[in-house]
């Protein structure tokens, strides 16, 4: 038995009473024991096991729910290793929110109606993973119903309300569907279970395949310790179970495409048609002391008719800084990230590099802040438009900001509306430089969120963006709709710095992370990077299971806190 203790992760042997109260004990079961003078919750993670010798067993006291099955027990257990936390935690996802005292019958298979379309008729054959790329603004349905067709699937989406409407459409076409978590025991009823990241540890005793939607989004990769991304527990669950594993995406992540060959690429002329219309602005040529956000064909497009959304993120970022005399940003020697004035010098936060606080373009010593916030972009806007305009962040509460024609706000703006005519990016070069390995990649996914909202090219929507990169690979492939032209440049950049998915990576921060990580100091395998000014490290190795297996080894200091992020999204 695994307790649900926090700190504890080793298991117990119990017997199992004749007179047990509550559902038969297999593999799985939720239960409850007496462990150290007090009652607590667990799980069964093993039966038939032979105690040590001399050991007196406790009894169950009770049987409170069926659980996950074994399969899913086990991969549980094995993504708690690959993400160094703690199996509980894991197998707590896996589990029903409320306790589910019998196994409903399971009702046969209901073929679904409808053929197969020609373009769609291999995706499902074979074992394993593979990457289907589809333009932002395609639907991907059939891929669903498709998926459906063949028997009981799990479907994960990165977003609820994406897995809602797509549930919404299955139940109208006659297929039976179940949403995950509230409808925990759907797995058991031979139909299609769907839901956000944790749909991936659905039981479903019978699974015949897999589709995750939007794999590149990082919303699918766990908030707390574990970290583990749905993405990557859905390729190694289709490895284990052996059914496909359909990875969708608009510009595939590299660790999609790390995992597979079999990647179906559409036809040029329909995957462009499906793109938005992606503008970039070219600001290199502006004062940047005088021009601030507001560029001419971004204010011509604004006064405009129809919808707008105006993207500034700002919170918890680090101040931005230009060339006063030619406009250029402070950014790093390889260019790639932004400087941070600091201690009168300019500081690159990821890789440390220092410098004097001068241009690397013209060698000019007079450097300006760039920095406009939302509420103040806001207000301005208001005053040029001679109309209000909204102001939605994370923080928003309500749709008050929303009411408006124009709404100024944080990337979560873009999740808080379905529809818009035009979505500006203010200053996109805060993400695309922004002093984190992945920033390209999440920067591609704003842009990709964006021109979901905005639709299709032909519809007349459009994505404005406002750069001093303009030929930034980012950038180069959303204007013309070719995925390769980021992904090709962004797989050699991480492997020549053995980033994920070429190589494993792990945050460690707390009060205690030094005291934590003295036993690693020596280790030739990995490297230890920082702390930084944050007092966080990084510790880099061969591959993420190397990096997770040794800080699974390290015991935990008793004074202090430390929190470990395997494989992390914002690094």
């Amino acid at each position: 038995m695994l307790p649900d203790v926090s700190g504890l992760s080793k298991t117990f042997d119990y017997y199992v009473p004749a007179d047990l109260p509550g559902p038969s004990v297999e593999v799985g079961s939720m239960v409850r024991v007496q462990l150290h003078g007090r009652r607590t919750a667990g799980w069964v993670v093993a039966v038939d096991v032979e105690p040590p010798s001399g050991v007196t067993l406790e009894p169950i006291l009770k049987s409170s729910s069926i659980g996950p099955d074994q399969q899913v027990v086990d991969l549980a257990q094995w993504t708690a290793r690959q993400w160094a936390g703690r199996w509980s935690a894991v197998l707590k996802t896996a589990s029903p929110e409320r306790m589910v005292p019998s196994r409903p019958a399971a009702p046969p298979s209901a073929p679904v109606s409808g053929g197969t379309q020609p373009d769609l008729e291999s995706l499902f054959d074979g074992v394993g993973p593979r990457v289907v790329r589809s333009a932002p603004c395609a639907d991907r349905f059939e891929i669903v119903r498709e998926a459906a067709r063949r028997g009981p699937t799990i479907i994960v989406t990165p977003e609820h309300h994406t897995a809602l409407a797509l549930a919404g459409r299955l139940k109208r076409a006659g297929i039976a569907t179940f949403r995950y978590p509230e409808q925990w025991t759907g797995g058991l009823q031979n139909g299609v279970v769907i839901g956000a990241r944790s749909a991936i540890f659905a039981t479903v005793p019978d699974l015949r395949s897999i589709v995750v939607i939007n794999e590149h989004d990082e919303a699918l990769a766990n908030e707390r310790n574990p970290t583990w991304n749905a993405r990557d527990v859905a390729i190694e669950r289709s490895r284990r179970a052996e059914v496909p594993a359909v990875l969708v995406s608009a510009v595939p992540s590299l660790a999609a495409l790390a995992a597979t060959d079999d990647v179906r690429l559409p036809a040029r002329g329909p995957e462009r048609a499906w793109w938005p219309l992606v503008q970039v602005i070219d600001r290199r040529d502006d004062d940047p002391g005088r021009g601030g956000l507001f560029s001419d064909p971004m204010i011509r497009r604004i006064r405009g008719e129809g919808r707008v959304l105006c993207i500034l993120n700002r919170k918890g970022r680090a101040v931005m800084l230009a060339c006063a005399t030619c406009g250029e940003l402070a950014r790093s020697e390889s260019r790639e990230e932004l400087m941070v004035e600091d201690n009168g010098a300019l500081v690159a936060p990821r890789s440390g590099e220092t410098r004097p606080k001068v241009c690397i373009q013209c060698a000019g010593t007079k450097l300006k802040r760039v920095r406009l916030g939302v509420t103040r972009v806001a207000e301005e806007l208001s005053v040029l438009l001679r109309e209000p305009v909204g102001e939605v962040t994370g923080d928003s509460t309500g749709v008050e900001g929303l009411a408006h024609r124009v709404v100024v706000g944080t990337e979560a703006l873009l999740h808080r509306v379905s529809v818009a005519d035009t979505v500006i990016f203010l200053d996109f070069d805060q993400e695309l430089l922004a002093s984190r390995y992945r920033a390209a990649e999440q920067a591609m996914s704003l842009l990709l969120r964006a021109g979901t909202l905005v639709g299709p090219r032909a519809e007349g929507g459009r994505v404005l963006v406002q750069t001093r990169l303009p030929d930034h690979r980012v950038l180069r492939a959303a204007a013309r709709a070719q995925p390769e032209l980021f992904t090709d440049a962004e797989r050699e950049l991480r492997r020549a710095a053995q980033l994920p998915p070429y190589g494993g990576l792990a945050l460690v921060r707390g009060s205690a992370t030094s005291e934590f990580l003295v036993p690693l100091e020596n280790r030739l395998d990995l490297e230890l990077v920082g702390p930084d000014r944050n007092g966080q490290v990084l510790v880099k190795g061969p591959d993420r299971s190397s990096v997770a297996e040794a800080l699974r080894e390290l015991d935990r200091p008793k004074g202090g806190r430390v929190s470990v992020w395997v494989d992390p999204v914002r690094a």
